[in-house]
């Protein structure tokens, strides 16, 4: 699955954003408030389905000192979050009076998420009709902040199976489109340099399930490349430590060890769509071949093809969120 086009409205940093026609690696111009608001709009269609996803946006926005202070309500998917600090929260919304923020994309999706999606047609017959030979989902979200400035609700406004509009009310889902929707919800990663990088990895080169145990193999493939011998061992108890040459990997410096929790987001997290926030070069391959951890990379970079400053063009028939039945 990967993204192939994405509307943000409402956003401080980026009161209007679209670009469409994307490919697998998704270049934004920056740095600047403008790019990392183009993060937060991708990361909000995701914090819809997902409540990780959902506390890690909270978090990147600084809204708690840790995820696990953030709680969350979910009726399938979540639909609102709380936390403690409101001195920052204001700081997110262009209108303080209606204090929304939206955004809309267009996700293609893989064969096998498409065969399992298809395999629901025969209690659902308008979703064959949807999916087609595309195979794309229109999905459009929205979040409104409370006036207390420390309670967020989230939602679902609308999805499209091709041109087939569904009901995403939470008392009138389908089951099948709940399952769709979680799904969705853990097929994106923003990369976050405060998580346990290597405790992870130390778990899936433990782990009894083949596959987790591969997306270790990738990781040693990737990082060896560039750092021989890499690989990740236990520290104590609990914790890991990333090793190259039978040495700390910390010996060779910040670069290596950002390498290393970069490499691990995009290899051991499971994800098809991953925002980087920046551009690291070692990972310009990362979606490139069939055995490809990841289906899209979104970087910033400094000649990156796409400005977030730019105004975009303005649709003149249809409003935000709405699309042809």
């Amino acid at each position: 699955m990967y993204v192939r086009s994405l509307r943000i409205l409402g956003l401080a940093d980026l009161p209007e954003f679209h670009t469409s026609d994307l490919g697998r690696q998704v270049s934004i111009r920056g740095p600047s408030r403008q790019a990392t608001a183009v993060g937060d709009g991708l990361s909000l269609i995701f914090a819809a389905l997902s409540e990780e996803a959902l506390r890690q946006l909270l978090f990147r926005w600084e809204l708690a000192h840790d995820p696990s202070e953030i709680e969350v309500e979910k009726e399938g998917t979540p639909i609102q979050a709380t936390w403690s600090n409101k001195k920052v929260a204001p700081s997110l919304v262009a209108d303080h009076t209606h204090r929304k923020i939206q955004a809309e994309a267009e996700l293609v999706l893989d064969p096998p998420l498409s065969t399992e999606l298809r395999a629901h047609a025969s209690r659902e017959p308008r979703l064959a009709v949807g999916l087609g030979a595309d195979q794309s989902i229109k999905i459009s979200v929205s979040a409104f902040l409370g006036q207390s400035w420390d309670v967020m609700s989230i939602s679902v406004q609308s999805l499209v199976v091709g041109e087939e509009r569904f009901a995403t009310a939470q008392s009138e889902r389908a089951p099948w489109l709940n399952w769709l929707l979680e799904t969705l919800g853990r097929r994106f990663i923003s990369h976050d340099e405060t998580s346990g990088h290597a405790e992870h990895a130390l778990s899936l080169l433990t782990s009894a399930d083949p596959q987790e145990h591969r997306a270790y193999q990738q990781w040693t493939e990737r990082m060896s490349a560039h750092y021989p011998h890499s690989r990740v061992a236990k520290l104590g108890e609990e914790s890991g430590v990333f090793i190259a040459e039978d040495q700390p990997l910390s010996r060779w410096g910040p670069t290596a060890m950002r390498l290393a929790e970069q490499l691990g987001t995009a290899t051991l997290r499971k994800a098809d769509v991953m925002w980087l926030g920046e551009h690291t070069p070692e990972l310009d391959a990362i979606t490139e071949g069939d055995q490809a951890p990841l289906e899209q990379l979104w970087v910033v970079h400094r000649d990156g093809a796409i400005d977030p400053t730019q105004k975009p063009h303005r649709r003149t028939v249809l409003a935000f969120g709405e699309s042809e039945e």
